[in-house]
């Protein structure tokens, strides 16, 4: 059996463990604690700084059966659903590899069905890489989604996604880790994981993630391994 990497491993379940993105975490806890949840986001940011970790963690939130403070509690069969990746409730769409009109079509014709929870989460990630007719199709849902319906948009281009969706969203930026958020972070991976990496190594693997917690722990992977 494949073992499971170490980014999938340590991926965040909680809004309190998405790491360097405080105004992020901020924003999104408060929103859905007050009961202020938008109906469309838009995650930019470069690769790795968990715009899709956040948007599954909004996912389960908004369906949860205890949530606490703005925060799933990752114990009912919502969330654990949702973590598996089995969740009617979630559905993720790589637009960098679906990005047609019928691709889009499809999922506005899922949005209108029923579903088991209180909201249905639609993911796209690399929205950025819509065709024109596929944005134009998205945008209608978007100016009228029905009412249990979420969008959340993840790009790392954001200026190529058009004025008229960007408008339409609340947009959230996400930035780079800062090497203290990192480094912590990676220390408290070593120590759970077990694993026996060098003071050198661990600068090493901080210098090539570059700031990405998904590319820091793939480093550190690698540097373990060897």
């Amino acid at each position: 059996m494949a073992t499971q990497s170490l980014y999938r491993r340590y991926r965040p379940r909680r809004f309190t463990e998405l790491k360097g993105q405080e105004h992020v975490v901020r924003a999104l806890r408060n929103s859905v604690a007050n009961d202020r949840g938008g109906q469309a986001y838009l995650f930019s940011g470069p690769r790795g700084t968990g715009k899709t970790s956040a948007a599954r963690i909004l996912a389960k939130v908004l369906n949860c059966a205890n949530p606490n403070e703005g925060e799933p509690c990752c114990e009912c069969d919502s969330c654990l659903a949702i973590e598996r990746g089995a969740s009617f409730d979630v559905l993720e769409l790589d637009a960098a590899s679906n990005n047609g009109v019928d691709n889009i079509r499809e999922l506005i014709e899922r949005a209108s069905m029923g579903n088991p929870g209180r909201h249905r989460v639609f993911i796209l990630d690399e929205v950025h890489m819509l065709s024109a007719g596929a944005e134009a199709a998205l945008l209608k849902t978007l100016e009228e989604p029905p009412p249990h319906v979420v969008f959340v948009l993840a790009t790392t281009d954001p200026q190529k996604v058009s004025e008229t969706i960007r408008s339409r969203t609340q947009h959230l930026q996400f930035h780079m880790l800062p090497m203290h958020d990192l480094d912590e972070h990676v220390r408290c991976v070593i120590k759970d994981s077990n694993l026996k990496v060098s003071e050198a190594a661990i600068a090493q693997v901080l210098t090539q993630g570059g700031g990405s917690a998904r590319d820091t722990l793939s480093a550190l992977e690698l540097v373990a391994a060897g």
